[in-house]
C-alpha cells in the first residue's frame, strides 16, 4: 500500500511540473498517464546511469517533456545504496 501511495504522489508531482510546461489544465493528467508508458534506453556505466526516453509524437509535448527533464536533470536523482546519478534524456528524433 505504501508503494502505492509513493507512485501515485510521484505521478502527481510529475505532473504539476509538467503542466508548468503545458498550460493545460484539461489534460495534463492524461498526457502525464501517457508519458509514463514511452518505450526507453537505461544505460549504465560505472560513473551514471541515463535514461533516453523515446519522444512523444506531439512536438509540445515533446517541448515540455524535455523542459521537465531538463529541470530534473538541474538536481539528478540516485537511487537509494548507489552514488551514481541518474540523468534524464529525448533520444533524438529520426524524422527531423
Amino acid at each position: 500500500m505504501v508503494l502505492r501511495l509513493l507512485a501515485a504522489s510521484a505521478e502527481h508531482w510529475l505532473g504539476n511540473q509538467l503542466n508548468n510546461y503545458l498550460c493545460d489544465p484539461d489534460e495534463y493528467r492524461a498526457i502525464t498517464r501517457h508519458l509514463l508508458h514511452l518505450g526507453g534506453t537505461i544505460t549504465c556505466t560505472p560513473r551514471l546511469m541515463t535514461v533516453t526516453l523515446d519522444p512523444p509524437a506531439a512536438p509540445r509535448i515533446a517541448r515540455a517533456l524535455g523542459l521537465l527533464l531538463d529541470q530534473i536533470n538541474a538536481t539528478p536523482p540516485c537511487m537509494p545504496g548507489d552514488t551514481r546519478p541518474i540523468t534524464y534524456q529525448l533520444a533524438s528524433d529520426p524524422q527531423v
